[in-house]
């Protein structure tokens, strides 16, 4: 009977034999139990696991710096770049670099009064994050947004050429932005509207008092590509290649370090899982995050050359070099404007300071900087090269490939061609 299901006696501490619900009662209580031990066991295996993979990453985040300041030695020994008036500073060891960065996310992207909009930070602090070999993120594969960008004076007169962008890369966007609908943007992805005006990170104040518009124009493609990612192309450019096809003639040349290749390699496996569903390409393999071309031949014993092509170029958004590249120009425009305080109107005025302050050197002193702090690459290895190279990353093609012969695709000299640039102001 139901009355008798629980009794004081001994002989039926659980529950009366004669009850028809014993067995299932019984039942329930050894599945409950059951349950309570699975789900004990399983926070228990949960929090070993994670401790171990956190342990494992800790131990490969050692072994990744102690190899990086291997490299690290032969810049340091050798004065390398010293030739190429490119200033990599006094250190490019990853400590420092990261340093650099944390300086750049509280500098070029503080804000006087306000927070800093999410998206706006998140970007920033994928950027920092994305060295920080104890995060997660710093061994994730990142890919490049299908958008085009361009700056030009007037949107409704692109040369003939640029239009190769979109006939030979249809399903890409493309954004076309002269210097109203440049400020227009700017201000509504680095500014905070507030009762009586905007607040402004210092990035773009700085922005806002350069006296010139190529300083403009260079200082808004950083921006567009570091925040949304996708490609820059200035608008006398044409496409002779899809994007998607740069470095994938069968010619590129893997020139990662085998041992960072390595332990990337184990800690993105640690961190997705050993499973080959969820394990991801390795880096190396996957598509790159950064996609720059020599401008200039780098030289056996560095006396010339090394510099990047400023005219083309795509990256993923919130790639680290940005944001390093972006601070020192915060730093580069103060001491302009205290050279210009102090009367000295010629160097302000002079056209070769638009290299050192926002064009090809500081560029390509952010870049180099990169693949020395995160991958030890030695740009002496480039010399000669004829052909893409992959370092992490990092996509780098040769100087023919952006030196196309012809805006025709089917007249070109090299078989690395993958855009033409006319040098005409814009």
């Amino acid at each position: 009977m139901i009355a008798s299901v629980f009794t004081t006696s001994k002989e039926h501490i659980w529950c009366s034999a004669k009850s028809p619900w014993s067995h299932i009662f019984r039942a329930s209580i050894i599945i409950l139990l059951s349950g309570l031990l699975y789900e004990t066991w399983s926070l228990h295996a949960s929090f070993t696991t994670k401790a171990r993979t956190r342990t494992e990453l800790d131990s490969i985040h050692s072994q990744t710096t102690f190899r990086l300041n291997q490299l690290a030695r032969v810049y340091r020994e050798n004065a390398v770049f010293n030739a190429h008036h490119l200033d990599l500073g006094p250190s490019v060891r990853l400590a420092d670099y990261t340093k650099r960065l944390e300086k750049a996310a509280k500098d070029a992207f503080s804000i006087t009064s306000s927070q800093l909009p999410q998206d706006l930070r998140q970007v920033v602090n994928s950027a920092r994050s994305a060295v920080d070999l104890t995060s997660t993120t710093a061994w994730t594969s990142r890919e490049i947004p299908r958008k085009i960008s361009t700056s030009v004076r007037d949107v409704t007169q692109l040369l003939d050429e640029f239009h190769t962008w979109k006939q030979r890369n249809s399903d890409w966007e493309i954004r076309k932005y002269d210097e109203e609908s440049m400020n227009t943007w700017l201000t509504g992805k680095l500014a905070v509207p507030t009762d009586s005006s905007l607040d402004k990170t210092v990035v773009l104040e700085i922005y806002d008092r350069l006296p010139r518009r190529i300083l403009k124009s260079d200082l808004f493609r950083y921006l567009m590509i570091f925040l949304k990612g996708g490609v820059y192309a200035d608008p006398d450019t044409s496409c002779i290649v899809p994007v998607a096809e740069w470095g994938q003639n069968g010619t590129t040349k893997d020139m990662t370090d085998f041992r960072l290749l390595q332990l990337a390699t184990t800690a993105q496996a640690l961190i997705h899982g050993n499973s080959s569903r969820s394990s991801p390409t390795p880096i190396n393999e996957a598509p790159p995050a950064l996609i720059v071309a020599l401008e200039t031949e780098t030289t056996r014993d560095d006396s010339e050359g090394g510099h990047f092509a400023q005219y083309a170029f795509a990256s993923a958004p919130g790639h680290p070099m940005f944001l390093d590249l972006l601070q020192h120009i915060v730093e580069a425009s103060r001491a302009m404007a205290d050279l210009r305080a102090a009367g000295d109107l010629k160097t302000w005025t002079s056209a070769q300071v638009v290299f050192t302050w926002t064009g090809a050197e500081i560029w390509s002193s952010a870049i180099w900087r990169y693949l020395w702090a995160r991958w030890g690459f030695d740009s002496r290895r480039l010399h000669g090269i004829d052909h893409p190279v992959r370092v992490g990353d990092v996509l780098i093609l040769p100087a023919e490939a952006f030196k196309a012969s012809s805006a025709d695709p089917a007249q070109q000299e090299s078989t690395e061609a993958c855009v033409w640039h006319g040098f005409r102001p814009h």
